[in-house]
């Protein structure tokens, strides 16, 4: 290039250069410009933050979706389908699921080979037989990735979940039938009670003396019980017991009662004559008047002999009778007040209940042989006691031995009422030496029995070796407790501990919550100190002594007056054999 030609392309290049020098100067007088300037100079990371935030939520929205595979990986892992085949069949389809799941996710991306890893571990215990682990990582694809300056974010997670082979289990059940468990179930059925004897002594907790006693008490002597207790008709009229049927009679009169003098009728009140007496042997073996009866029972003992003349008839006609208790009133309600129902009881729920719990756990158990191998199915045994003021008893056989449910579910429950002793009296146990001031449920005989039937060996859910299950089923109260006994204590609470950590079982527990009306009465103040203070402190006391689950739950159950008992049986159940969770 010539020197000419040279000088003529730096004059053009000053030029440009001077031009553009004005034009720099008349965008820094320019107060329009410095804005644009500013804003074009921020651009640049305002994108770039936004685009960041964006691809930052994609990816967490990503990861909580390839989370939810990964917990249906594992998952399948422990299903019953899987449980029992073995660990590569287990880990083929946690893995095949995975894969075949996050195709759905475009945006998701892995290496099979390195970011998946499944592992499953079948060395623990019934209790916790496998533990599946999947855990991956990948990356989510930005949409930014230009002005990020990478293709994608790194995500990843672990889910795991473990299940145990349902285990073999024997279940221990004790059934208080003291006599507080002896209240009717429901509401009306403690009116229908209440209205249908006449309870003399209890005048003073019943204004009017027109009331009988909330609870079906089961005695063959309840005409002494407080001067004397009678079973009535809707009219008035008393229940007099002859074997397998009735009669109904003008005795006793009382205020609040309407009757029909000097009349007889039978069980389904035909009139059968007039002019009832009765004659029979007081405690001095003398012959006591028809006013007698009426007015003070406690000197009469059954049987007593009712006489009457029939109608049309001179010739006395005498007939052997008993007076009824409560309990008799409950069960044959319907046959004395005809068009009504006969009154449920606890122990009828109990029966009931125990019936029913067999055969749940015998459907559970047979779902579970249809879903596990026949070799790996459990099953379970149960055997019953009963407890009052003597402690535990075994029931007969086969409920009083440990007998596999397939057994039992065919077998009739007996009837918990009809198997509860008669008491002699109001006080008192069977015999007048036997005085137990209604203290009727010894919690500590109980405990202390049950832990002498129960193993000492951690049962590890096989057939030879099953786990433990003691249920008690109680109202938890030591019956009306006029002496001052109440519920569940510390040492009660302590054996329960023992039963815990020293026989190696469980305890659930079934509580029939007490209904505080039924014992407080305006004229005692002992009991009416219990229903107040003492009742509602039941509930914890009995979850003190019931096993608390590894989620920190309480294997306990809670039927209030006009609940279903059967049913939450059959939930506690439910409650013990329940193993399977997701961990992680």
């Amino acid at each position: 290039m010539t020197n000419l030609a040279i000088m003529k392309k730096t004059l053009r290049n000053s030029a440009v250069l001077a031009r553009l020098a004005r034009f720099a100067q008349r965008l820094a007088r320019s107060h329009d410009a410095n804005i644009t300037l500013i804003a074009s100079l921020t651009l640049l990371p305002t994108l770039f933050g936004l685009g960041f935030c964006i691809d930052y939520a994609r990816a967490e929205m990503l990861q909580s979706r390839i989370a939810a595979v990964a917990d249906a990986a594992a998952l399948a892992a422990t299903d019953p389908v899987y449980f029992t085949k073995s660990n590569a069949t287990a880990t083929a389809a946690a893995t095949t699921i995975f894969k075949q799941q996050v195709t759905d996710y475009a945006d998701f991306s892995y290496a099979p080979a390195t970011q998946l890893i499944v592992k499953i571990d079948d060395s623990g215990s019934y209790s916790q037989g496998r533990i599946a682990t999947v855990s991956w990582g990948g990356q989510s694809a930005n949409m930014f990735s230009t002005i990020l300056g990478s293709a994608s974010l790194a995500i990843s997670g672990v889910s795991q979940s473990t299940a145990s082979l349902p285990p073999y289990i024997n279940f221990y059940i004790a059934l208080d039938t003291s006599p507080s468990m002896l209240l009717p179930t429901s509401s009306t059925g403690i009116t229908n009670l209440t209205n249908g004897a006449i309870w003399k002594g209890e005048s003073t907790y019943y204004p009017g003396n027109t009331d009988g006693c909330d609870f079906a008490c089961h005695s063959n002597n309840m005409h002494m019980w407080n001067s004397g207790v009678f079973v009535i008709d809707a009219n008035g009229y008393a229940i007099f017991q002859s074997g397998s049927t009735f009669y109904r009679a003008s005795c006793p009169t009382t205020s609040g009662k309407t009757t029909t003098p000097g009349n007889v009728y039978d069980a389904s009140g035909n009139l059968l004559g007039n002019t009832p007496s009765f004659t029979g042997v007081n405690t001095s073996n003398k012959t006591v008047s028809a006013t007698t009866y009426c007015t003070s029972g406690t000197l009469v003992a059954n049987p007593i002999t009712m006489s009457y003349y029939p109608t049309k008839s001179s010739t006395l006609t005498s007939v052997s009778v008993t007076f009824p208790d409560t309990w008799w009133l409950a069960q044959n309600y319907s046959l004395v007040n005809p068009g009504q129902a006969n009154i449920n009881l606890r122990t009828d729920d109990e029966s009931s209940a125990a019936a029913g719990v067999i055969q749940y756990a015998y459907n559970y158990q047979v779902q579970l042989a249809s879903t596990y191998a026949s070799t790996s199915s459990p099953t379970y045994n149960m055997q019953f006691y009963t407890f009052d003021v003597n402690g535990a008893v075994t029931l007969t056989a086969p409920f009083g031995t440990m007998t596999a449910v397939s057994t039992l579910q065919s077998q009739q429950f007996p009837n918990l009422g009809a198997a509860a002793p008669l008491m002699y009296a109001n006080s008192y146990w069977t015999t007048q030496a036997q005085v137990t001031n209604n203290a009727d449920s010894n919690f500590s005989t109980m405990m202390a029995n049950m832990k002498l039937n129960l193993p000492l060996v951690q049962g590890a859910g096989t057939k030879a070796s099953p786990q433990n299950v003691l249920i008690i089923i109680t109202d938890g109260l030591e019956d009306d407790a006029t002496d001052g006994t109440t519920a569940l204590n510390a040492t009660n609470i302590a054996q329960c501990t023992y039963i815990k950590n020293t026989n190696f079982t469980r305890i659930a527990i079934l509580y029939t919550q007490y209904d505080p009306n039924t014992i407080n009465y305006t004229g005692d103040t002992n009991f009416n100190t219990i229903a107040t203070n003492t009742v509602p402190s039941i509930a914890a006391k009995l979850a003190a002594c019931a096993t608390t689950n590894p989620d920190g739950s309480v294997l306990m159950q809670t039927v209030t007056t006009g609940g279903s008992l059967a049913t939450a049986l059959n939930e506690l159940f439910a409650q013990a054999v329940k193993t399977a969770h997701l961990t992680q």
